[in-house]
């Protein structure tokens, strides 16, 4: 922008920053003094100047109440966590030292049999006693008493097992849920 263009006492923008104020003197440099009162100088090619209507005084009462609905319509509401509905899981932990008194004496395949035929009772218990959701803990290891869990469940019609949920029974559980419709 040409020097003549800009004259003392215009209002004038920073094209490459976020300033703007009134120029106090034009030469070489343009020397415009801030909102905040300080000077600045600045090559003319780094200034606009600001349109008179920008600066004109206007009313805008009506603009500060449409501000305020305008929040109150965008503020997000705070969404509470979904809980899930109805009583809380039973819980069946087939780890060996939760199940037997003396686990060191067991034998690998010992300890096996041992936790499926806990598990095969427990779910036939809370069958007939009508709950809904059980959730076995089964470990983390080789994924054998995971495999023979699910192939357990597998033989009743009257259930669904899925993984449970890691951030709250780690990640190696399942949880079973019992048809509604099931007799």
């Amino acid at each position: 922008m040409a020097t003549n263009k800009i004259q003392i006492g215009d209002h004038v923008s920073a094209i490459n920053e976020a300033l703007s104020g009134v120029v106090i003197s034009v030469g070489t440099e343009i020397t415009v003094e801030t909102k905040e009162g300080f000077p600045i100088k600045f090559a003319p090619e780094d200034l606009v100047v600001e349109p008179k209507k920008w600066l004109a005084a206007q009313d805008l009462s009506g603009m500060h109440q449409k501000k305020a609905s305008d929040n109150i319509i965008k503020t997000p509401k705070k969404s509470k966590p979904r809980e899930k509905s109805g009583p809380p899981p039973m819980i069946v932990d087939l780890h060996i030292e939760k199940l037997a008194n003396n686990p060191e004496r067991l034998d690998p395949w010992h300890i096996l049999d041992f936790q499926i035929d806990a598990a095969r009772n427990q779910l036939e218990w809370a069958l007939s006693k009508r709950k809904q959701r059980i959730v076995f803990i089964h470990g983390i290891g080789e994924g054998v008493l995971k495999a023979e869990l699910e192939t357990l469940f597998r033989r009743y019609e009257e259930i669904r097992f899925y993984p449970a949920d890691p951030v709250e029974f780690g990640a190696g559980a399942i949880e079973v849920y019992r048809l509604q419709n099931s007799r």
